[in-house]
């Protein structure tokens, strides 16, 4: 992908400590968010902790949140996930974050008065000596607090609090929200751009019916948490990235209901992603950890008259997923 400077590379391997538990850190200068997306607002965020705290000798540090506030308070308006907890991790291992902190996000914690969001968890637990959030961050019972709460309260907590502006691409603003319109719609590309790396999906690798294998194109089915927000039913060219491997393999990968072998519907096959890696063999991935990078979607999914004009169009997708992973190289 050819990204702009300071963009994430979906490569970095960080060592990042994760923790769920509130034992007291070393100094800290944090960000705090729900950060879902980990897109070029979140990322300035994240950024600015670590040079506030190489600046002051503390550790860099983010707080993020579990579930997703709004699958507590609204469950029924709730969004789909741009990123699971792992997806998040990862992404916000390559900022520089040393310590990610993820907070239980239950009705005695969304109850909190944002004094005590403030005392209770940034300075006490966190033991925070600076807090970034970004421009629309919201905390406490309510929704009461903000970053003018934090700077007021700061000085009496020991912590300095700082705010970073909303992030623009080409005059439009960055948020979870028009990302998640743009992946809704297929538009990966567009999605890519506001979010500074590839969207991806992470998942284990389980055993299919080995479909793929029998028509000369092996697969490897993911496992996806159910409340990850998937691109529509269709074929992708993606990279894919797993456990021990360096570099990312090229992929074709297929998102829905396999209609050529499912004549009775979507009830009877239940849905399902399928990668194929190019000139990769899949038989060992099994029970491993994978990750898709999407690049570029490249055709509605439908059903085929038989399976020998399916593997004729599936070479067809392999031969354009090369020049569209080749051109983003």
């Amino acid at each position: 992908m050819r990204r702009r400077p300071g963009l994430l590379s979906n490569r970095a391997r960080i060592d990042m400590q994760i923790r769920r538990d509130t034992t007291k850190l070393a100094p800290t200068c944090i960000a705090v968010g729900v950060f879902d997306g980990v897109h070029l607002g979140h990322q300035a965020v994240l950024r600015q902790a670590v040079a506030g705290a190489r600046v002051a000798g503390l550790l860099a540090a983010a707080l993020t949140f579990d579930p997703h506030p709004e699958q507590l308070l609204r469950p029924r308006q709730a969004p789909r996930l741009l990123t699971t907890i792992p997806e998040r991790a990862a992404l916000i291992a390559e900022t520089g974050i040393e310590v990610l902190v993820i907070a239980g996000f239950d009705r005695d914690f969304a109850s909190l008065a944002p004094d005590e969001f403030a005392r209770c968890v940034l300075a006490d637990q966190l033991n925070a000596r600076c807090v970034v959030a970004g421009e629309g961050f919201r905390f406490g019972g309510g929704a009461a607090g903000d970053v003018a709460v934090l700077t007021e309260l700061g000085p009496r907590l020991g912590f300095h609090a700082s705010e970073v502006k909303r992030v623009t691409v080409d005059g439009g603003e960055v948020s979870s929200t028009i990302i998640r319109q743009f992946i809704a719609a297929g538009e990966v590309e567009r999605a890519t751009t506001l979010l500074g790396h590839a969207y991806t999906i992470m998942g284990a690798v389980a055993r299919g019916d080995q479909r793929g294998r029998t028509l000369g194109f092996p697969t490897a089915n993911l496992c996806v948490e159910p409340h990850k927000l998937l691109p529509p039913d269709g074929v992708y060219a993606a990279r894919a990235r797993f456990d021990d491997a360096t570099l990312p393999a090229p992929a074709v990968v297929n998102i829905g209901f396999r209609p050529t072998f499912a004549p009775a519907g979507r009830e009877a096959q239940g849905g399902c992603i399928e990668a194929h890696l190019i000139d990769a063999d899949t038989g060992e991935l099994y029970g491993r950890t994978i990750t898709l990078d999407f690049v570029s979607r490249l055709r509605e999914e439908r059903r085929f008259p038989n399976p020998e004009t399916l593997v004729e169009q599936i070479r067809r997708d392999i031969a354009r997923a090369r020049k569209v992973l080749a051109r983003d190289s």
